[in-house]
């Protein structure tokens, strides 16, 4: 039988396949379960800086306003990293103590505020990395991509300066420059780049006039956006990179490996009635893999990435020209 063995961000995998973050993994129960079924790795459903804010906000409003100025202003200038985040810490300390295979937390953020220093807190509650999910929705016409750009960076060197396990960025994919940013964050001292991440899109009620939420899953074909910018971007960093959005069976799993991704993540097909998708896609890939005698991971890593075909003609724009003629 084929080794799945690999490694993600330094960390030891038994197989590629790692449960991406959402309220499936909000539950050491849950993750454990997603380990008994063969999963690699799980990353924590995310916190939001909004979430911290919250919690501390409402903390506030407890506290007795007669008390010394002085005080008071200790109170609020610590509060953030002692009473927001500590629900969560508990989380990652239970569901790190509870799996034996690496546990991944996940910070969804915008800026480099208050909520850096509750990463190292992660860190110290078990979390073996930590999954930076820049979600940043632009509103105004006076904010530029360089902006937005240079506001992730100084996130990710905030963070990297201050926690000592392992780091990846999960992307959006509206970048002006996929590659030049890829490699810039390359440079922050991360060791993984997640693509893409799949942002909330809300709707319009046309009856109620109303905006209201929509579930956003993936679909097998969406696979393909992650799979081109990987295989483009995979030679040009040092990091390793995960696939996410558009695995939803055995074969997704082989072309994100094919086109350079040292690891993939799944959710959407979590969420659908098929019983044991871990099972099937990591049996599927042991088959695949006898089949076309490769023994290891590593032995068909890339080998549709530019880099190992040597052209450039795979990805880009020559392909407009022979799918249409």
């Amino acid at each position: 039988m084929a080794n799945l063995k690999t490694t993600y961000m330094g960390l030891s995998l038994k197989n590629p396949l790692i449960v991406g973050s959402s309220t499936l993994t909000a539950t050491a129960d849950k993750c454990k379960e997603f380990e008994d079924n063969g999963a690699g790795a799980v990353v924590l459903k995310s916190i939001f800086e909004e979430q911290i804010r919250a919690e501390v906000s409402s903390t506030y409003d407890t506290l007795d306003g007669n008390m010394h100025p002085e005080a008071y202003e200790y109170l609020q200038a610590d509060m953030p990293m002692r009473i927001g985040p500590a629900s969560y810490l508990e989380k990652v300390s239970e569901t790190a103590e509870a799996l034996s295979i690496p546990v991944i937390a996940s910070i969804n953020c915008t800026t480099p505020d208050k909520w850096v220093n509750f990463a190292d807190k992660i860190a110290a509650a078990g979390a073996d990395a930590i999954e930076l999910n820049v979600y940043d929705i632009p509103s105004s016409s006076n904010i530029s991509g360089a902006d937005i750009e240079q506001r992730h960076l100084e996130l990710v060197r905030a963070v990297s300066a201050t926690v000592t396990i392992p780091i990846s960025v999960k992307l959006g994919s509206f970048y002006s420059s996929i590659p030049a940013f890829t490699k810039a964050l390359d440079q922050e001292d991360i060791q993984a780049i997640v693509m893409f991440n799949r942002f909330f899109q809300p709707d319009i009620d046309i009856e109620d006039l109303a905006i209201k939420p929509s579930t956003n899953l993936s679909r097998p074909e969406d696979l393909r956006t992650p799979l081109r910018w990987i295989a483009i971007t995979s030679d040009e960093v040092n990091c390793d990179i995960c696939l996410t959005g558009g695995v939803h069976n055995a074969e997704g799993a082989i072309k994100s490996i094919l086109a350079g991704a040292n690891a993939f993540q799944i959710c959407s097909v979590l969420y659908s009635q098929e019983r044991n998708p871990i099972s099937k896609i990591l049996s599927g890939m042991n088959e695949w893999m006898d089949n076309h005698h490769y023994e290891t991971i590593e032995d068909f890593h890339s080998l549709l990435s530019n880099k190992h075909l040597n052209t450039k003609d795979g990805f880009e724009r020559a392909q407009y020209m022979k799918a249409l003629i």
